[in-house]
């Protein structure tokens, strides 16, 4: 009988290497805590799974691409020191613009618009537009397949914004112009579904709110201002919540606050909790965090060497996972042109469900 006990040391390495190349975070460490036998195991290489197959589930992916005329997309996960890459023919030319729900939003050529789900290789597109594509900012209140989607383009011009809006078995985009009282700069940022309405940021930390019942548009009463000066900005919902991330120049100054309705005024948040929000251009979102350690973070489309870098609210600093890298700035890290963060879907839908002209449950 005692010939069948066997210490946990005595485990072959091969079997212990392969354990540990599917731990992440707090799980490698303590891991690495158990004795020392397991203290000196070897790392295996591990690839990068597939966006459809990795073991983390949801997951978030950066999805970059290398400019108009290239077909090979890649996909960087924080967790993972590599990218997977996969060629789609069918974005050839075509302009990356927004992204929702594991749906692209993508234009072509002048007027062509439509949405791609780069996982099932699902197409539906829609009326071209009536104009030249020239929006600041566009934007979608869910995946395209559900009867309620609408997508929403705004291009401001210093006191006239002009709208153009569409919903899922319209033939033809609807167009608005409004010209107001005070001048409205749309940030480098996209526009949020939040609460049935449209919220634009502006460069001045101010909101511009877009109802599609009515075709209204208003500034809200003067926000107070979070900070004097702000180099990048993002929208994002998070637990029925509006919040904003501002950014000062070249990445310091790094804060979070969430929209006070009542005060109208923005409040500042300093922890996230559980929570983990990730910003870009095109799109950001929140998130729950499923491997312990990604919590309260902030995750950027940036890259140090090949790792992709987070903002810590604990430690208020850039970080990442595949490296001690502990900065107050965004010096040496490098943003892509063409990117935005995605959640993979990979739902078959029939042909009805890819034809913006018919009607869905």
């Amino acid at each position: 009988m005692d010939e069948l006990i066997r210490d946990w040391t005595s485990l072959p390495i091969e079997i212990l290497s392969l354990i540990l190349s599917h731990l992440f975070l707090g799980d490698f460490k303590r891991f690495r805590c158990v004795c020392k036998t397991w203290k000196l195991v070897p790392t295996l290489p591990v690839p990068c799974p597939s966006p459809t197959q990795c073991p983390i589930l949801p997951s978030q992916w950066l999805m970059l691409s290398r400019g108009f005329n290239n077909m090979e997309l890649n996909f960087s996960h924080p967790l993972y020191h590599s990218t997977y890459q996969m060629d789609i023919p069918e974005l050839s030319d075509a302009f990356l613009r927004c992204s929702k729900d594991g749906w692209l939003l993508m234009s072509r050529g002048k007027r062509s618009v439509f949405f791609f789900n780069p996982f099932t290789k699902a197409k539906i597109d829609l009326p071209d537009l009536p104009h030249n594509y020239n929006f600041n900012a566009i934007s979608f209140s869910c995946a395209p397949t559900s009867s309620e989607c609408m997508i929403f383009g705004i291009y401001a011009f210093f006191d006239h914004v002009n709208f153009s809006v569409i919903s899922r078995g319209e033939e033809e985009w609807t167009f608005r112009l409004f010209k107001g009282e005070r001048d409205f700069h749309q940030a480098h940022t996209n526009p949020v579904f939040y609460n049935e309405l449209f919220y634009c940021l502006g460069q001045d930390d101010t909101l511009g709110v877009f109802n599609p019942e009515d075709f209204s548009w208003k500034y809200l009463q003067h926000p107070k201002k979070s900070r004097d000066f702000v180099y990048e900005s993002y929208l994002v919902e998070c637990d029925g919540k509006l919040l904003a991330v501002f950014v000062g120049k070249r990445g310091r100054g790094v804060s979070v606050y969430t929209l006070d309705d009542s005060k109208m005024a923005w409040e500042r948040v300093y922890d996230l909790g559980s929570k983990m929000l990730f910003v870009s251009h095109a799109v950001s979102f929140s998130a729950t965090k499923v491997v312990e350690g990604m919590q309260n973070k902030i995750y950027f489309p940036r890259f140090l060497g090949k790792d992709g870098i987070f903002f810590s609210l604990a430690t208020h600093r850039y970080e990442s996972f595949g490296s001690r890298l502990s900065r107050k700035d965004f010096d040496g890290m490098k943003e892509p042109l063409h990117c935005c963060w995605i959640e993979p879907r990979t739902e078959t839908r029939c042909e009805e469900d890819l034809n913006w002209l018919s009607e869905v449950d």
